[in-house]
């Protein structure tokens, strides 16, 4: 083989090394520019995943504090509401007092004095008055007539005895019952003229006059009061209205 030939040769040869080396070469530089896209590209998208799935986080985190929020706001409601209904319902001592008032109405409002001579000595006050012998205020829910040791006390109206018995306050005491009111005669002697379960019409003795304990620094008296219903009424504006 001549020179020329073996040197001919040898180009072709060192031709296809440099075309193979070179296309790997492109095809390495492809491959790693391919890698670094890769890379950067799934950077980006984990970078941008992150922020939105914070937002959602805190987006959710607000929605859940309103909503808390919005659930107390109705408690409170519902805890403002209720005393407020509450409020308006009427108490029983109301209903009691209506009662007694529209009971009143049917009062007989003729009754009797309950002694010959009537003077009254201490009115009916709801409002407080000085006591001298228990020395305090208090309020007097009857009313006073001054009389005699030994007087005689007549009932007011028709109705039944209820009790007798002996108060600390007041001594000796006749409760009688009528179809709308309760009398209560205070300040008798020992000498009862009737007893319990007994049904006794106007002006029959009850008994005779003895003292008042709770009340025994004013002049001699019989305290007589009234109650219709479980309320305490003056006396005087149902006895002898026909006057």
């Amino acid at each position: 083989m001549s020179m020329y030939n073996q040197k001919r040769k040898r180009s072709k040869k060192e031709r296809i090394g440099f075309y193979t080396a070179f296309s790997i070469c492109l095809v390495a530089v492809g491959m790693a520019a391919y890698s670094t896209y890769t890379n950067m590209t799934g950077g980006a998208v984990k970078d941008q995943t992150t922020p939105t799935q914070a937002v959602n986080r805190v987006v959710t985190g607000v929605t859940e504090k309103e909503t808390k929020k919005q659930k107390a706001t109705t408690e409170e409601t519902v805890e403002t509401t209720v005393p407020t209904t509450v409020a308006t319902v009427p108490s029983t001592e109301t209903a009691e007092s209506k009662t007694a008032l529209e009971t009143m109405l049917t009062v007989n409002t003729n009754l009797s004095y309950p002694l010959d001579k009537a003077t009254v000595q201490k009115e009916y006050s709801e409002e407080t008055v000085y006591n001298k012998t228990l020395n305090q205020w208090e309020a007097h829910t009857g009313v006073d007539f001054k009389c005699n040791v030994g007087d005689n006390v007549y009932s007011m109206g028709d109705g039944q005895v209820e009790k007798v018995y002996k108060d600390d306050i007041l001594g000796q005491t006749v409760v009688v019952k009528s179809a709308t009111y309760t009398a209560y005669y205070s300040g008798l002697s020992d000498n009862v003229k009737v007893s319990k379960g007994q049904k006794i019409s106007t002006g029959d003795i009850i008994a005779t006059v003895g003292t008042v304990p709770g009340e025994v620094m004013d002049d001699s008296h019989i305290h007589i009061a009234i109650k219709v219903g479980n309320q305490y009424v003056d006396p005087l504006t149902l006895i002898n209205n026909n006057e």
